[in-house]
């Protein structure tokens, strides 16, 4: 057992991999950078080191509990640190929770047009940055209407024209970047104007078989 490892199963702190099957482990985070001039980069990027047997990889979501409450971080990167033999990370403190919409059109069997909004995923967890004259300067591949940029798991399969539903408000996904982070995808929503709709249903209700209705009771002829 290396010694990083054995400091972190003495002093790191528990943290849940949230997966299809959790996993726990131990970790050591730290804030990346003690700029001033930027209070939300300051609050927002993290780095650690977490037990290698963890597995972590990049887009999965690292959840610790302590005193304070629950934080999540979106995993960004993540290394082998050779030194220590475990695995150093890059993570975004989560400030968002988004749900995930696709408009689709299917036919039920009745040869019947159903279209709606679909829910892809109830509760995404995200790492989001409200576009403003600052970012515009530092970032010129914003589009010209993008409201918010938000970095996202890349197992939720975001398409353009997604519905993202944050903070109750409807946006459009006008903007897919895939290629910079392994795990995680960069979307840029602008306000969306298209009609409301309905949503669809995860798991339509069944069709009801005519023979298993029962049938109506008679009334009393009267003697």
């Amino acid at each position: 057992m290396s010694y990083a490892s054995k400091f972190l199963n003495a002093k790191g702190q528990s943290c849940t991999i949230n997966r299809t099957t959790s996993a726990s482990s131990k970790v050591s985070i730290k804030r990346s950078t003690k700029a001033a001039r930027d209070l939300g980069i300051r609050e927002g990027y993290w780095e650690g080191l977490i037990l290698a047997d963890a597995a972590l990889q990049s887009g999965e979501v690292l959840s610790i509990t302590d005193d304070r409450g629950t934080e999540k971080y979106l995993v960004q990167s993540v290394n082998t640190d050779y030194a220590s033999t475990e695995h150093a990370f890059f993570a975004a403190k989560c400030n968002a929770v988004l749900k995930h919409k696709r408009y689709t059109q299917t036919v039920d069997e009745g040869g019947n047009l159903v279209e709606g909004w679909q829910v892809l995923n109830a509760a995404v967890d995200a790492y989001g940055e409200i576009v403003t004259y600052r970012l515009r300067q530092e970032d010129p591949g914003l589009l010209d209407s993008t409201k918010y940029v938000f970095q996202v798991p890349k197992s939720i399969s975001a398409q353009l024209l997604d519905r993202i539903v944050y903070n109750g408000n409807n946006y459009q996904v006008v903007s897919i970047d895939d290629v910079a982070l392994e795990g995680l995808c960069r979307i840029q929503v602008q306000a969306d104007v298209r009609p409301e709709g309905e949503d669809i249903p995860d798991e339509p209700e069944e069709p009801v078989d005519p023979d298993e209705q029962e049938e109506p009771e008679e009334p009393e002829g009267e003697e």
